[in-house]
């Protein structure tokens, strides 16, 4: 159970500090949420559409902290149900931070995918995608424009193109597919929705056609366009292009066209200033009254690329074209977000040092105070709200308390584990000792039991007289004879399997006294193959007692012989081993 324990908590520590290498990426969509600022989807380097050109991770880098801009601590969003992650490129994303959801809509798909029945969501909380109750009755599209109203909860999407790539299988003007004019309404939350629009009764899901006045012929069909929601309710169309006779338009910055969510109605507004040379495939991004422009590329060759950024005063509707120090390589489909006094801008499609092009792997950070780009990123003076970590429990000394109990808790857990597991390999990695012999371990324990019989002053001295006593058994000849006491008849049995038998089983016995005035102390040894049993009929003396493991012929010495050193009572307790009394 313990290393179960350990193996959790340290594939979470793993999962936790483990960062991603950076990837080439464009065609992607970017949302800040939850502290984090995420990318999605999107391509590496190639241009098709076979399943291998998308990538399919959804990564994040923690905005609530000091980011490098050389080297951002990405890290997956991981989850069980990753596999409901769309596979998209040229999509849009929308961020509904009451709902804590993130909507993709439209975009390409690899061959062979079909169009989903319901419109797959990210939750931000539970950090999983997800199929959402909203259907996909939208006809799919691509390089278009998607906005959120926050006080309806509808999503505004305007323009884009339809083929074969968006999984709806539309190719209705052979070379460039089907374009859409009016502005839709995807209704995700009908109950925010239908609060403002009294008269409304949409059902979640519900795609609305706006009923007012048309969409301008000049940007009827735009791609490649940008859109930013000012005060949540002006959409600013910029830039983009559109199909005159066969051929690509793009759109003037120095005329805008701007719809109002609310009275559905498009006006056109002027513009002065340092205009911007036309381009399509940029970023745009608001931050309070200023609308930010960055990268693009002509579509008319589509070897033109820019990095160039300018800034636009929706007060005063004037262009400005900014300083750009230390500005990366020119770009486009990219994606760039406002943040606090930074702009983010995440990949793009670049073309290399070695004349290729493909995906740009790094991030940029543009301080708008110092009016550079930045090598670090710092959240010091952006809001909770901007960061979208205002719903978050905030943190107490209780809440710390408990916390740093817990983080304990797990810290000792882990310790246990650790000690566990590592005392287990090291008692398997030690050598197991060798098992005894029967005769090895009879041995063993006669020897032990003699040592307790030496007291603790006991100090063998080589000048010390000792009087050796020796009982020792006479095997006579090859054959071991058995004497049966019957009626005073006694009677010798030859059995050499029985004497072989004994001459192995039997042990020889020494006794050694210290001083040669101390009485013998007799003792009873029986000693047999199996388990050896001993008595002593007194205490008080100092002995050793030795034992051989077996005899030999020279050793012999008639048991008799032993009376010339003792009293004969001090051999009553010693038996010959070999002596079989009936």
């Amino acid at each position: 159970m313990l290393a179960i324990v350990l193996g959790v908590l340290l594939h979470a520590i793993w999962a936790a500090g483990k960062f991603l290498p950076k990837t080439p990426r464009y065609q992607h969509t970017m949302e800040i949420f939850d502290g984090q600022m995420c990318v999605f989807g999107g391509k590496s380097v190639s241009t098709t559409v076979n399943i291998d050109d998308f990538l399919l991770d959804y990564r994040c880098v923690d905005i609530t902290k000091t980011v490098e801009q050389a080297h951002p601590k990405w890290k997956l969003q991981n989850s069980a149900s990753q596999f409901a992650m769309p596979p998209l490129a040229q999509h849009t994303t929308v961020y509904d931070r009451v709902n804590h959801v993130i909507v993709p809509f439209g975009g390409q798909s690899p061959n062979g995918f079909s169009k989903a029945i319901n419109l797959a969501v990210y939750c931000s909380m539970f950090q999983a995608w997800g199929a959402s109750n909203v259907l996909d009755r939208d006809i799919r599209r691509y390089v278009h424009t998607s906005v959120l109203q926050e006080k309806t909860g509808d999503m505004i999407i305007f323009g884009g193109a339809s083929d074969p790539t968006t999984a709806d299988g539309q190719d209705l003007n052979a070379g460039n597919g089907e374009r859409w004019f009016d502005v839709n309404r995807l209704v995700l939350d009908d109950a925010r929705h239908n609060a403002y629009n009294t008269s409304s009764n949409a059902t979640l899901g519900s795609i609305l056609k706006d009923d007012g006045q048309g969409t301008p012929d000049v940007i009827r069909g735009v791609i490649h366009h940008s859109s930013v929601l000012l005060n949540d309710t002006l959409m600013v169309v910029l830039g983009g292009d559109v199909y005159v006779n066969g051929s690509a338009v793009m759109q003037p910055f120095d005329l805008l066209h701007i719809y109002n969510v609310d009275t559905m109605k498009w006006h056109a507004q002027k513009c002065t200033g340092d205009i911007p040379p036309l381009r399509c495939a940029f970023s745009a991004s608001q931050h309070e009254r200023h609308i930010y422009m960055f990268g693009g590329v002509n579509v008319n060759d589509w070897s033109t690329f820019f990095n160039d950024l300018y800034e636009l005063d929706t007060q005063t509707w004037t262009w400005r074209k900014m300083p750009t120090p230390n500005a990366p390589a020119p770009r486009y489909a990219h994606q760039m977000k406002t943040l606090g006094n930074y702009l983010i801008v995440t990949h793009g499609f670049i073309y290399y040092k070695d004349g290729k092009n493909g995906g740009d792997e790094d991030i940029y950070f543009y301080d708008l105070q110092k009016e550079t780009f930045v090598t670090r990123y710092s959240p010091s003076g952006i809001s909770k709200r901007e960061l979208d970590i205002e719903w978050r429990v905030q943190r107490t000394s209780a809440t710390d308390a408990v916390s740093a109990v817990c983080l304990l808790l797990v810290v000792l857990i882990a310790l246990i584990a650790v000690f566990y597991l590592l005392s287990m390999l090291f008692s398997r990695s030690r050598p197991r000792p060798r098992r005894q012999s029967r005769g090895e371990g009879i041995l063993s324990f006669v020897e032990s039991y003699t040592e307790t019989l030496r007291p603790s002053t006991y100090h063998a001295r080589a000048s010390q007289d000792t009087t050796m006593f020796a009982t020792e058994t006479k095997l006579a000849g090859l054959n071991a004879r058995s004497h049966s006491m019957s009626e005073g008849t006694t009677t010798i049995i030859e059995n050499e399997q029985q004497t072989n038998a004994l001459r192995e089983s039997k042990r020889h016995a020494r006794i050694l006294d210290e001083d040669a005035a101390t009485p013998y102390v007799s003792r009873k040894l029986t000693l047999s193959a199996h388990i050896p049993t001993y008595s002593s009929r007194k205490n008080s003396a100092h002995q050793t007692v030795h034992f051989t493991p077996s005899i030999q012929s020279e050793d012999i010495i008639e048991l008799n012989t032993l009376s010339s050193h003792s009293d004969d009572d001090s051999l009553d307790g010693i038996k010959s081993p070999l002596a079989v009394t009936n």
